[in-house]
């Protein structure tokens, strides 16, 4: 029997066209072979014209003033690692939003295999406020603020003179922090490779800070009280960081020993600034301390077989600060014991993870991490006075230290081609204490320093992945997490106040009060996701998440919960065009309850008879919402002209509500809606607005050009009372005013800018 070959059945135009499609690179345009091996340069520049000043909305993107800003972005690659010279060195030099405070340069150069060196240039500027006002002379990032030449005194912070009034002077208030970085790497031969990595962190300006001043009658005498100023106080940091490894990789394992090394340094180490009530003392507040951090680390990984790997680290870091103590002379009693700190504090940490994917469908893994952090530092006992000058205190400082432990156990089972679960439980404890602690009258030996001593907590989790069709993706997830707190009531904490029992027994609050960050805890989570390609245009998703906390605390928060919903949709109604929406629902709830701070039967300034021990409970909610609608679509003008439009609602609310359980039982009917009440009731709801519209159209002037202009819109309604406390005459009679403003604004901003490709 004969054999017939089909390729003898083609015909000519088969053949043909076969042999045009295989020759198709060669008729290809000359551009388009050129752009697949030489890489696209662009340089963008034009500039942004800014309709109004506003810091809060220029806080990061340095947009905050009014008037024209040039913009600039780059991108440039090359080396003979491109095109046909067969070489394997590449560079390339990078520019981000050049002409604003967040701009950011790059630039890095290396040989492929052999070596690489990159540098690194970023700067951010934080704006603050530009509704600040105060009467102290002194420049924004300095550390010395004094008074106008005959601002005179004032024990009334809402009864300050005319001519006082007419001090106070607008402050624009930032921070700026500018970022250097240099880093290489070498790799001698197909084992080992070295790194070295630099950063230089520059860090000026200030952040608004209250200075509690102790008050001094003019004729000099005893401290009358506390006064408040809120100030800039200066942010003169340099941090310099180094990284440094050398790595090894074997057949079957790698190997990494590494040093980080931390240096930061405070230019100040005060600022000085007079009192605005009484004899006009010039008192100090100091500034953060310098200090070094010194780490030593190896980490790596062996692989027994293909099914069997083990990853671990260890490190070994120490921090030391030891710079002269600031001290104020109205506030010291006696002379400090030692001139500094001498802080020593040494962190260790260790962690390994075992994987195993022995089983067919079923990847196992066990992981164990340690983390210490031992204060080493002295504990002395230091003879000082309240701020409010009336409380002399002889407390020690509290070197305290804390010990982490974590166990996790994890599988992955894939229960069939389209669908697998994870399962995992993890055990994490806690310690807490102190290695020494200076012993005085009120701190006898022995004595406890932290309240929460230890916790354990135990979490379990599961996630379940479907494909429960082709177009259906579904994620669901569960989790259970049990922290139980050990806490000693009778621990005695470096604080003052005194709540029914000694100085600083449980940290200062009522027995029966724990934080909630360290209270015992049961805390539920579920989460679900879905993703649904409806048809080949249109696309849905749909995703929720929910906690719940239950607290076992007798004062401090008892429940919380929280929960969000997020669905979004896209229609692509062209090759070139698409519409899209999307929505996001979060809400947030905790409750409290506490006692008053009166232990006997007694009136309070709003003439309510309080009962011994009554309490009292507090709710906070949150709640959020945004959504939006945006288009694209593209090839208008012949293929020239891509337009696209973006618009935005978001809604914010807090609200902020305190019942007085003991309100209208002991006063005869009295409730916190009655005028005369101010401790109690619903509080006004801060609020937050933003309505934002984006429009951006793109014209393509050739091949390598093209123009683009973009339009945005923001407007945000703030209102907080918070606020209110500030202005002048309604803060508290000893806080001076400020006059800040929450942060509303209405902005449009216009950008042109021309991009040349090549």
């Amino acid at each position: 029997m004969s054999t017939r070959h089909e390729t003898a059945r083609l015909s000519a135009l088969a053949i043909a066209v076969a042999g045009a499609l295989n020759s198709m690179p060669a008729l290809a345009d000359e551009e388009e072979i050129k752009a697949l091996k030489l890489p696209t340069n662009t340089v963008e520049v034009g500039i942004a014209n800014n309709s109004d000043k506003s810091a809060k909305f220029g806080e990061y993107n340095g947009l905050n003033k009014s008037g024209a800003t040039f913009i600039g972005n780059l991108n440039l690659r090359g080396g003979d690692a491109y095109g046909d010279s067969g070489g394997t060195t590449r560079w390339s030099i990078t520019g981000i939003d050049l002409g604003l405070t967040s701009r950011s340069i790059g630039a890095e150069m290396g040989d492929q295999g052999r070596w690489r060196v990159s540098f690194g240039y970023d700067e951010l500027r934080h704006n603050l406020t530009d509704t600040y006002q105060t009467p102290y002379l002194g420049n924004m990032g300095g550390n010395s603020f004094t008074l106008p030449p005959g601002f005179g005194v004032n024990a009334n912070a809402n009864a300050l003179t005319a001519a006082q009034q007419a001090a106070f002077r607008n402050l624009d208030v930032s921070s700026t922090r500018k970022n250097t970085s240099l880093s290489a790497s070498l790799i001698v031969n197909p084992q080992w490779e070295l790194k070295v990595d630099f950063n230089h962190l520059d860090q000026s300006g200030a952040k608004l800070m209250g200075f509690g001043a102790m008050g001094r009658p003019i004729t000099g005498g005893t401290v009358t009280g506390e006064y408040i100023s809120i100030l800039p106080n200066p942010t003169s940091y340099k941090t310099d960081t180094l990284n440094m490894a050398a790595n090894w990789t074997g057949d079957q394992a790698h190997l990494s020993a590494t040093y980080f090394g931390s240096f930061f340094r405070d230019s100040f180490d005060r600022v000085t600034f007079q009192t605005w009530a009484g004899a006009n003392d010039t008192q100090t507040m100091s500034t953060p301390p310098s200090n070094s951090f010194h780490q030593l680390g190896l980490s790596g990984g062996y692989r027994f077989s293909p099914q069997t790997r083990l990853a671990g680290s260890l490190s070994y870091g120490r921090n030391t600060q030891d710079r002269a103590f600031v001290t104020d002379p109205f506030m010291m009693v006696a002379a400090s014991p030692a001139a500094s700190m001498n802080g020593v504090v040494v962190t260790t940490h260790a962690d390994a993870k075992l994987t195993n994917q022995s089983i067919k469908n079923l990847t196992l893994s066990a992981g164990f991490r340690y983390d210490e952090r031992d204060n080493r530092t002295a504990s002395n006992a230091y003879n000082f006075l309240a701020i409010d000058g009336a409380h002399p205190a002889l407390y020690p400082n509290t070197p305290l230290s804390n010990r982490k432990t974590l166990f996790e156990l994890a599988g992955d089972y894939r229960l069939g081609k389209a669908s697998n679960l994870r399962l995992s439980l993890a055990h994490e404890g806690i310690d807490r204490w102190c290695n020494n602690y200076a012993v005085t009258t009120g701190y006898p030996a022995g004595t406890n320093c932290v309240v929460a001593r230890s916790s354990k907590e135990d979490k379990l989790e599961a996630t379940y992945r479907v494909k429960a069709s082709d177009t259906v993706d579904v994620r669901l997830g569960l989790g259970y997490n049990d922290r139980k707190t050990d806490t000693d009531v009778n621990a005695i904490a470096a604080f003052i106040s005194v709540n029914g029992g000694l100085p600083g027994q449980n940290a200062g609050d009522f027995r029966g009060f724990s934080p909630y960050f360290a209270a015992s805890r049961i805390q539920q989570l579920a989460r679900a996701n879905v993703n649904w390609q409806v048809s080949e245009q249109f696309s849905l998703g749909l995703g929720g998440r929910f906690t719940g906390d239950d607290y076992g605390a007798q004062y401090g928060v008892q429940k919380g919960n929280s929960w969000s919903v997020n669905l979004d949709a896209t229609y692509n109604f062209a090759e070139t065009g698409s519409l899209y929406s999307y929505l996001s629902r979060q809400h947030r709830q905790r409750d409290l309850t506490d006692q008053q701070t009166i232990a006997a039967v007694t009136a309070n300034a709003t003439r309510i008879p309080v009962p011994a021990k009554g309490d009292w409970t507090n709710t906070l909610k949150d709640n959020d919402l945004t959504f939006g609608l945006g288009a694209k679509y593209g090839g208008l003008m012949g293929g020239r002209l891509e337009v696209s439009g973006d618009v935005t609602r978001s809604i914010g609310k807090s609200g902020y509500n305190t019942a007085l359980n003991y309100a209208g039982t002991t006063t005869g009917g009295l409730t916190c809606a009655d005028p005369s009440l101010l401790s109690c009731g619903q509080l006004p709801d801060i609020r937050n607005k933003l309505t934002q519209v984006k429009l951006v159209g793109a014209y393509q002037l050739d091949k390598r050009s093209k123009l683009s202009l973009r339009y945005l819109y923001q407007r945000l309604n703030s209102s907080d009372y918070f606020y209110n406390g500030y202005q002048l005459a309604f803060t508290p009679n000893q806080l001076l005013p400020t006059n800040q403003q929450s942060g509303s604004y209405s902005v449009n901003v216009v950008f042109l800018s021309y991009v040349h490709s090549f």
